[in-house]
């Protein structure tokens, strides 16, 4: 959403009335249970927990886990990047694709994939719950692909004839690497390891499945026990403020790497095939064995589960109301999953789409950065502080697509911008002078030539929905529990029984994001933009 309308027809009445909803609902549902937080973190015991040594500890291990994450995923996801962005890699697609599935996956169903490898129960037969390398090692799988996605798709397109050059001067494949792949990547390896170290040092549920003890919480896990364990709203939101300003200022590098790909190396064809497939398969398949193989463990211990559990059993536990408390069936989980992917996929389409057209129409500029600000605060922190402004969305249908809305206009808003920049000044100058109301030509004009963009928009909407987890542990009531919140119901159960349904969940629900995935690739090959 960097670019902004200049065009010769001057700005609608109906792009500031959108710029005002926008900024209304922005206010009603992001500052306001901020400033909830706040208000708690006035209290003076709570205000004390900014200066407590095991807090200042807390902050420092989840950023040390964070940074060796990153390192991990980055070391794992350059090679694979340069690979990618070789014509000549062999089952090119292929990669492409597999690095794509753990981004898309949630957290929850990443840590369930991580478990089932190298878990108590795994298919290696080592247990590495509850411990430091398990740790980075999910979080490696979960973001490399991330760091390959957006330095690669850099790399593809960026100083194809810088890299013929020196081939033509005879420097080899590795100094070609040093003096003109890394500099060219830098932009792009910047704004990806600040992305990854910031959904690291938030990370939720891989914490909380792989890495349960208590000297393994991140501020992110913090917060949510402060609140489900201890019931210290003050706490918690001392906690949620703390966090917030961290990062909020990781945030800056992103946000200036990001602006700067664009210029920082002019754009050409990605360069032809050349001598060295061999190498650039070897680049890649470190990045790729991590990724596959969690995501195989996943699919086999669910056909064929641990202890004396099977398939079977774990299906038609599933499928009947439990006897157990506690215990949601399957398809409650499913129906509620479902219903509000639904209504958090229509309000965001119109919360984004208000902020796109208030920015993109209106020259709303600073709604631009305020449209991001969901992103900024964590789905643990915006569930506690819509939970402090209105606790009765705890007991409400409407809490949890609130909130998993909020978290999904970031990006709508990104992708609607991006769309309605493409609309040609002239053809809407036309309609205005043909007599067409502004509000007619968004509807005959604008949303019919942008019709793949809102659809990438929506299916983005409905995964982020389907598989977050924070905001709907803390927002949730038995009746109105989620596939995400089912699987972590069983994961906390011994047994193996529960083991195998917690399996069989977390491929169901993995199934269903790749579907709406599907979507979005398809459509993305047409038109839909990329929101990163």
């Amino acid at each position: 959403m960097s670019g902004t309308y200049a065009g010769p027809v001057r700005a609608p009445a109906l792009a500031h009335v959108a710029g005002a909803f926008a900024a209304v609902a922005l206010a009603l549902g992001v500052a306001l249970p901020l400033a909830a937080l706040a208000g708690r973190t006035l209290d003076a015991a709570a205000f004390a927990t900014w200066w407590d040594p095991d807090v200042w500890r807390l902050v420092g291990r989840t950023t040390l886990q964070a940074a060796a994450s990153t390192v991990a995923a980055v070391l794992l996801g350059l090679p694979a990047a340069w690979a990618l962005a070789r014509q000549d890699l062999p089952l090119r697609g292929f990669w492409r694709a597999l690095f794509v599935v753990p981004f898309v996956l949630p957290s929850l169903v990443a840590g369930v994939a991580v478990l089932a490898w190298v878990g108590p129960r795994g298919m290696l037969g080592i247990d590495g719950r509850d411990t430091w390398w398990v740790l980075v090692l999910a979080h490696a799988f979960y973001n490399a692909g991330l760091v390959a996605r957006i330095v690669g798709g850099h790399l593809a397109g960026a100083g194809a004839r810088l890299h013929d050059a020196a081939a033509v001067l005879g420097a080899g494949a590795w100094r070609r690497f040093v003096r003109v792949t890394l500099p060219t990547a830098a932009p792009a390896l910047v704004a990806a390891s600040a992305l990854t170290f910031l959904f690291c040092f938030t990370s939720f549920g891989v914490v909380l499945v792989l890495t349960p003890a208590p000297r393994f919480a991140t501020l992110e896990v913090a917060i949510y026990r402060e609140v489900a364990r201890s019931l210290d709203l003050g706490a918690a939101s001392a906690l949620a403020l703390l966090q917030l300003a961290i990062v909020l200022a990781l945030a800056v590098p992103y946000l200036r790497a990001n602006a700067r790909l664009a210029g920082s190396v002019e754009r050409q064809a990605a360069p032809g095939p050349r001598p060295g497939r061999a190498w650039a398969l070897l680049a890649v398949a470190p990045a790729g064995l991590l990724v596959a193989a969690p995501l195989a463990a996943l699919v086999v211990l669910t056909v064929n589960p641990p202890g004396g559990a099977s398939l079977i059993g774990a299906w038609n536990a599933l499928l009947e109301p439990s006897a157990r408390i506690g215990l949601t069936d399957a398809p409650t989980a499913l129906a509620n999953s479902l219903r509000f992917a639904t209504l958090a996929t229509l309000l965001a389409l119109l919360l984004g789409g208000a902020v796109a057209l208030a920015v993109v129409r209106g020259g709303w500029r600073w709604l631009d950065a305020a449209g991001l600000a969901p992103w900024a605060v964590s789905a643990v922190t915006l569930g506690l502080g819509l939970l402090l402004v209105a606790p009765g969305l705890a007991s409400s249908a409407w809490g949890v697509p609130l909130a998993h809305a909020l978290l999904a206009t970031p990006l709508v808003a990104r992708v609607a911008a991006t769309a309605l920049q493409s609309v040609p000044d002239g053809w809407r100058a036309a309609a205005a002078t043909l007599g067409a109301s502004p509000a007619r030509a968004l509807w005959r004009l604008d949303l019919p030539l942008t019709r793949a963009a809102w659809a990438t928009a929506a299916a983005y909407a409905a995964a982020t929905s389907l598989g977050e987890f924070g905001a709907a542990l803390l927002l949730r009531r038995p009746e109105t529990t989620t596939l995400p919140v089912a699987i972590a119901e069983r994961l906390g159960r011994p047994g193996a029984a529960s083991y195998a349904e917690a399996l069989l969940l977390a491929l169901i629900l993995a199934a269903l994001i790749a579907v709406v995935v599907g979507g979005v690739d398809a459509l993305g090959r047409r038109r839909g933009p990329d929101p990163f």
